[in-house]
């Protein structure tokens, strides 16, 4: 009778302690971890955008001889400037290090293909036009960024540009006794600034707004004017500034290790 008693017990117990765990509130499993970004690292990408060249035209002196006098006029003669813009697109690479958290550095080459082109007629040499036309543009700069959110980084950048662009002088009366045909590359000081977002560890978009001072060029060119009977030299300079707003994406790569499990 007793060792009924004990059993009986023994069993009530358990099932009291049962009982009691299943009304004990479950406890949710703990939150993953909070996605670690980390900017260290190399990236390649394409961009899309705009770009513009400003060129201003300036006769710095003309030899003219017409049969009866040989003069040289060695005053600044402005003859206008020209305008042309259109859509750039291309590809860019580069590398950056994160450090003290919230600032960044990295160096990126980038290279654009462009087809635009302006015409501006002279206001002093008759029937002269002056022609540009741009294919291509690069760019290798240095930037300083600070990052305002893990994910967002403002940044300013520097470097050296680089515009071909090839320029002509049309003479419409054909009186030119060498038409210009200057093809090259100009080149000059770059500056810019941007925003870069990481929307995911390992991919980022970015837009950005940069000025290149390109070189100035001095060239000349000859004329005899039948209607004048007269012969002549100008020397022109051309001053050109480029201008270019793209945005774009990158495909990052080569984070640390540690880095990139705890974004996991």
């Amino acid at each position: 009778m007793t060792r009924t008693v004990l059993v009986a017990l023994a069993a009530t117990t358990l099932l009291a302690h049962v009982a009691y765990a299943a009304d004990l509130p479950v406890k949710a499993p703990p939150p993953p971890p909070a996605p670690v970004y980390t900017w260290t690292g190399c990236y390649i990408g394409g961009n899309i955008g705009w770009a513009q060249v400003n060129s201003r035209f300036r006769s710095d002196g003309v030899h003219f001889v017409d049969g009866k006098s040989d003069k040289w006029f060695d005053g600044v003669i402005d003859n206008g400037h020209v305008s042309a813009d259109g859509f750039a697109g291309g590809g860019q690479i580069g590398c950056d290090y994160q450090f003290n958290s919230n600032w960044l550095i990295g160096i990126r080459g980038l290279v654009d293909v462009a087809s635009f082109s302006g015409d501006h007629i002279s206001p002093v040499l008759w029937d002269d036009t002056f022609h540009t036309r741009s294919r291509w543009f690069g760019t290798i700069t240095g930037r300083l960024g600070y990052l305002i959110t893990p994910t967002f980084l403002i940044y300013a950048e520097g470097g050296w540009g680089f515009v071909q662009q090839r320029f002509n002088v049309i003479d419409t009366a054909h009186v030119l006794v060498n038409n210009v045909d200057n093809s090259g590359s100009a080149n000059g000081a770059d500056v810019g600034v941007g925003f870069e977002w990481m929307f995911t560890q390992g991919w980022s978009l970015w837009a950005e707004w940069d000025h290149i001072f390109l070189n100035n060029r001095t060239f000349a060119f000859t004329f005899n004017d039948s209607r004048c009977y007269c012969t002549g030299t100008v020397s022109e300079s051309i001053r050109r500034d480029f201008d270019k707003v793209l945005v774009g994406i990158n495909w990052r790569f080569g984070a640390p290790a540690a880095a990139v499990r705890a974004a996991y």
